[in-house]
């Protein structure tokens, strides 16, 4: 009985793949909607990789069977956007929550949001799979025109227009795990593209009419590379440095505050007085520095006189204090300009002095601003930002610095997405500083992947990460992105530690985009070889 389970299993998991591959119709589209979503339990919290790597196999022989179909460019592209759709829905659907964060009158246009974006991803998507099968084909090839491809679809994702590089291929693996430790080498847009590899390889293994080592070699391969890859990752943590920044002694904090409450305006004093008791819970004598996340008071506090009359008297002389915060301007032609803003308040004899303003650089589409904003406003579409016409940015990005801190990279919210951000070369900082608000998303997978970001720019850099969050995830993250504290969503406290010391200039900051045209250039020579 049992051999005769065993035997029909073992006949369905082998004609899966056939299965897949001949598949049409709005089938195909079901499976590549499926394979899309489910692949997605390989990023944040879950990292269950095996399942991203099943969807992309999944995927390859779904674009085996659109080859073989009378019009593969078109049915390439069909399923390509199928796939993503599933992909960066299952992904991304927390996006929602902004929306009805906001308030009731925005929850009716979150489902035509959502769709919208996620197809204008997925497009991106179906560009690939239609300029992928020109070069498509039957053997070992088809692996590197997928990588090549796919590759090529995120890394316009990531830049075209603002960009949008969240839960990229690379980040199914864990960050402070010896496998995400050779973004240090090519960053996160290299391991992205091996891990498309990796993950496609095996799909050779059912093709038909070639020699068995043929079919195994794309696999044998990519098992060698990731080979090579846990060895060095597990020799680099075998070897991780530390110690702190002498005579610097943070107070990071991370406040569970209800976002709609938040803004209400008889709840400002009492957002005010939460901060303070979060600041305050235990003595500041040993405390150099307290950090507040990003907006942490429903106010224009430079404006607000009685606010920073509290603040000045509950830091008196003690620690500054850096924290999020909307700033208003007067633009030369008059126009009222708001900024998302970080700065920094110290408090000698109780005054409050401002020593360093940072402007976010890095504006969120649609949250902060509209792009195309005149066109766009005639038709009635409006930001999720409650002041004016949404946010200004600020300037390029660059190290600041300011007395008994050593220099730093100032990043709002999303800034810490994208690869590259962090001055390079003689502007490079000794840390990078991010703050957040992630209580518009709830308790979703966002703030989760957002930490992610956070730890995988640790390793490219090989600079730790000191994060304050709005129900997120706060803490410090050493260099080789570990959890050195770690303050979850539900936390609502603070937590004292000093700042890791940096690493030397890793091989990613200085060579990092020539390796990783080195790399493609080898997937372009495997296209155009045969055996």
């Amino acid at each position: 009985m049992k051999d005769n389970i065993a035997a029909s299993v073992g006949r369905h998991v082998k004609g899966l793949p056939a299965y897949i591959t001949s598949v049409s119709g709005w089938r195909a589209h079901l499976v590549a909607l499926l394979a899309g979503a489910v692949g997605v339990l390989g990023h944040a919290p879950f990292h269950l990789w095996p399942v991203t790597a099943l969807g992309i196999l999944t995927f390859v022989w779904l674009l085996d069977g659109a080859y073989r179909q009378q019009r593969p460019v078109r049915a390439g592209a069909a399923r390509a956007f199928s796939f993503a759709f599933g992909q960066f829905f299952a992904g991304l659907y927390w996006i929602g929550s902004a929306f009805i964060s906001r308030g009731p009158e925005y929850i009716p246009l979150m489902p035509f949001a959502l769709v919208f974006l996620m197809a204008g991803l997925a497009l991106i998507w179906a560009l690939a799979g239609a300029i992928a099968m020109p070069f498509w084909g039957v053997d070992h090839r088809r692996i590197a025109v997928f990588s090549l491809a796919f590759f090529g679809a995120e890394w316009v994702r990531g830049h075209f227009l603002t960009g949008f590089p969240w839960n990229l291929p690379g980040m199914v693996w864990s960050p402070g795990g010896a496998v995400s430790q050779s973004v240090s080498i090519f960053g996160i847009w290299g391991l992205s593209l091996v891990t498309l590899f990796l993950f496609a390889a095996p799909a050779t293994l059912i093709d038909k009419g070639r020699a068995l080592w043929l079919r195994a070699l794309p696999g044998i391969v990519g098992s060698g590379l990731l080979a090579i890859l846990l060895v060095f990752g597990l020799t680099r943590l075998s070897g991780a440095v530390g110690g702190e920044q002498p005579n610097v002694r943070l107070r990071v904090i991370q406040s569970a505050i209800n976002q709609r409450e938040k803004w209400q305006p008889e709840n400002r004093e009492a957002v005010l007085e939460h901060y303070l008791r979060l600041s305050t819970a235990t003595s500041l004598d040993n405390i150099s520095h307290v950090i507040w996340p990003e907006g942490a008071l429903p106010t224009l506090l430079l404006e607000d006189r009685h606010a920073l009359d509290s603040i000045s008297e509950a830091f008196r002389d003690g620690p500054t204090l850096f924290t999020g915060l909307t700033r208003r301007q007067r633009a030369e032609t008059g126009k009222t300009l708001y900024r998302n803003s970080l700065i920094a308040l110290s408090f000698a004899n109780g005054l409050p002095r401002v020593e360093t303003v940072y402007d976010k650089h890095h504006l969120v589409p649609f949250g902060e601003y509209i792009p195309f904003g005149d066109a766009l406003s005639a038709l009635g579409v409006k930001s999720l930002a409650t002041l004016g016409d949404g946010y200004t940015p600020g300037p390029a990005p660059s190290s600041m610095q300011i007395e008994g801190l050593p220099a730093f990279s100032p990043q709002i919210c999303y800034e810490i997405a994208y690869s590259g951000f962090t001055p390079r070369d003689e502007g490079r900082p000794a840390w990078i500083l991010n703050i957040s608000n992630d209580s518009w998303f709830g308790s979703t997978t966002g703030p989760h992947q957002h930490l992610d970001h956070s730890r995988f720019r640790a390793i490219e850099e090989g600079l730790p990460v000191v994060r304050s969050v709005s129900s997120g995830i706060a803490g410090v993250i050493d260099p080789y992105g570990r959890m050195l504290l770690r303050l979850n969503q539900d936390a609502d406290r603070a937590g004292d530690i000093g700042i890791p010391l940096p690493l030397n200039t890793t091989i990613n900051t200085q060579y990092g985009g020539v390796i990783l045209l080195i790399l493609m250039s080898i997937f372009i020579l495997v296209t155009i070889w045969r055996f």
